[in-house]
């Protein structure tokens, strides 16, 4: 098939969007499939084509820095996609944004005359406190224009039910399914004993260790995890916090440590990718997140995959990954001294994070990239045989 792939996000920008995007591009030309993207970065067309190699081509347009996150772009609407867009001749376009490629990706649909999938990745409400918009009127605005262009779709996908079942009560029209995302079985592994003892060394962790991994961003409440392990201190003195990844609350939260005094008991590692991410997972005993926005929660996913129990707020897509009790615990939203409880529950018990590590490992199998992209595939089959 010829695929051609719409995103207002790519890597190296750090999100799910731009991950999804990325991998799932690279996966489906792995299987012989021909991939156009078009979106924006604020590296040059010709430097992201080199970082990828030959699998797939990418064309970017002309884009400006977002007023909201520094290191995101923002597309101009000047229809610079169209020519290549009209020269490649796709089967098929598959658009990941609702925003300014997102609507070259509809006019291209439209013109072509070819089928249009929409993937709605997250709850775009839950994020209009970076534009200091947090209000009813505005939170109604965006449910109704990101319904509005879904509607344009022939068929929508997102990662979580739960989503789906948001985006028809605020009026989606057209056939929704879910489409999860994948996560690298192969790379994500649990590590033997041995192994993880080796990695605490590198790391200078002599003891137990819990970990967070994702966006250091205000909806995330990285804030209740380090409340929640400054708590657990006071019966684990030598535990250490690892903290994956950056952000706009990266500062904020680094002096939430200094006010608490146990700046010394967390390790900040900035972002990390592929191998280095997947054994900076398997150094840690259990993953924690205090997120109350997960469409899916693709870290945790990762986590699960390296064999980590997870301690999570029970909200949104985060309750289809993780099974309470089964491979570790759902607990109250903003609720961070349960969340403490949990923690000392499952260090008090090695036979729970045995069995937590076991189900972990069993429920990411089953989103395997293997598995994920063939259910992609079979949608975009389906879309142009209908």
């Amino acid at each position: 098939m010829k695929i051609a792939i719409f995103s207002d996000t790519f890597p190296p920008e750090v999100n799910g969007v731009a991950n999804f995007v990325y991998l799932s591009a690279n996966a489906l030309a792995t299987k012989g499939h021909e991939i156009q993207v078009f979106t924006a970065s604020r590296i040059s067309q010709k430097n992201l084509n080199e970082k990828i190699g030959k699998k797939f081509k990418i064309f970017t347009g002309l884009s400006v820095h977002s007023p909201i996150y520094s290191d995101t772009r923002v597309p101009l609407p000047t229809g610079i996609s169209f020519p290549y867009l009209l020269k490649f001749k796709p089967d098929i376009i598959h658009a990941h944004t609702p925003f300014t490629l997102g609507w070259g990706a509809v006019m291209g649909a439209k013109i072509l005359k070819i089928p249009l999938i929409g993937t709605h990745h997250t709850f775009y409400d839950h994020y209009l406190k970076h534009a200091k918009i947090d209000f009813s009127i505005a939170r109604k605005a965006t449910w109704r224009y990101t319904v509005s262009f879904y509607n344009f779709c022939d068929l929508v996908t997102t990662p979580s039910r739960s989503l789906v079942e948001e985006m028809k009560e605020h009026g989606l029209e057209k056939p929704a399914i879910v489409l999860p995302n994948f996560v690298n079985t192969h790379l994500f592994k649990p590590a033997s004993n041995f192994e993880k003892n080796n990695l605490k060394k590198q790391s200078k962790i002599n003891s137990k260790s819990i970990v967070y991994m994702g966006r250091l961003s205000y909806e995330k409440s990285v804030d209740q995890v380090i409340k929640a392990f400054k708590l657990v201190l006071s019966s684990i003195p030598d535990l250490k916090l690892m903290i994956i990844g950056d952000g706009p609350e990266r500062e904020n939260l680094e002096k939430l440590a200094r006010s608490l005094n146990i700046s010394k008991r967390i390790i900040f590692t900035n972002i990390l990718r592929g191998e280095s991410l997947a054994k900076a997972l398997q150094t840690n005993d259990i993953f924690v997140t205090a997120s109350k926005t997960e469409t899916f929660c693709i870290s945790a996913l990762e986590a699960m995959a390296v064999g980590l129990p997870v301690i999570a707020f029970g909200e949104k897509g985060i309750r289809e990954v993780v099974q309470n009790n089964k491979n570790g615990f759902l607990v109250k939203a903003g609720d961070f001294k349960n969340l403490t409880e949990k923690i000392l529950d499952i260090f008090r018990q090695p036979s729970l994070i045995k069995k937590f590590s076991l189900t972990s490992r069993a429920i990411a199998m089953g989103f395997s990239k293997e598995k994920v992209i063939k259910s992609l595939e079979n949608i975009y089959e389906k879309a142009i045989n209908d």
